[in-house]
């Protein structure tokens, strides 16, 4: 065969777009493959020797492409969030106040975990295993999220507005930590979410931004019962009538 032939099948002889596009192929097989082990069994379902059966890459080349398991579970997750999180969070603020608003992008942030379990599984471990979390999937996340919210509150006292998106966050990864320990069912947290903004909401900080239907107007005082009168000791009776 003569050498020339020979060198038009090496990858190396391959035009430089060719090439590009076999190696983003590839690329993308990889890590289809990652979300589809992530999906169906979580983090630890997603193991290279499965990857690389899945998508038909060898490992060589998933190394050599990632660098390693947790680099490559992160880039798999990392575009996943993209699709499903990222793009479609500016529409899940909805109703007439902020605070309605704030919650209903607080739901529909947690419905993405509800409707993708093992993923926030994949996500947490992931997260938990860079070596970057300045910059890492965490962090991402809060890039999104964090300006939406204080959009959101954009006419509440700084501080407080400051306060309150630190409070629910910290009840936000409280919930998915409570979820995958089992200690929570998902659609318990849409309770506490909403219950913990109402408390937060009552502050004179936040008036005008919240329902008129959370307004708090303080525990009912009973009304004394008829028999009470009744009831009076004689020593009272006698003060009563002097």
């Amino acid at each position: 065969m003569p050498a020339s032939s020979a060198a038009a099948r090496t990858p190396s002889a391959l035009p430089p777009s060719r090439l590009l596009r076999s190696q983003a192929a590839r690329r993308a097989r990889v890590l289809q493959a990652v979300l589809a082990l992530a999906h169906e069994g979580g983090y630890e379902a997603v193991q290279l020797r499965a990857v690389a059966d899945r998508s038909g890459v060898g490992l060589d080349t998933i190394y050599r492409y990632f660098g390693s398991r947790d680099k490559l579970i992160s880039a798999a997750v990392a575009m996943w969030l993209q699709k499903e999180y990222f793009d479609p969070a500016p529409t899940w603020p909805q109703g007439d106040t902020a605070v309605e608003r704030l919650l209903s992008l607080y739901h529909g942030s947690w419905q993405v975990w509800e409707n993708n379990p093992n993923m926030l599984n994949t996500f947490v471990q992931a997260a938990l295993a860079e070596s970057s979390p300045e910059t890492g999937l965490a962090a991402q996340s809060m890039n999104v999220i964090v300006p939406i919210s204080e959009a959101i509150l954009e006419d509440v006292d700084p501080a407080y507005r400051s306060d309150v998106l630190d409070i629910m966050s910290h009840i936000y990864h409280s919930g998915m930590t409570h979820v995958l320990r089992g200690q929570l069912q998902f659609h318990d947290i849409y309770a506490i979410l909403e219950r913990s903004l109402r408390r937060l909401a009552q502050h004179p900080a936040m008036a005008g931004q919240r329902p008129k239907a959370w307004d708090y107007a303080g525990p009912a005082v009973p009304e004394p019962h008829p028999a009470a009168a009744r009831t009076r000791s004689p020593r009272r009776r006698e003060r009563a009538e002097a």
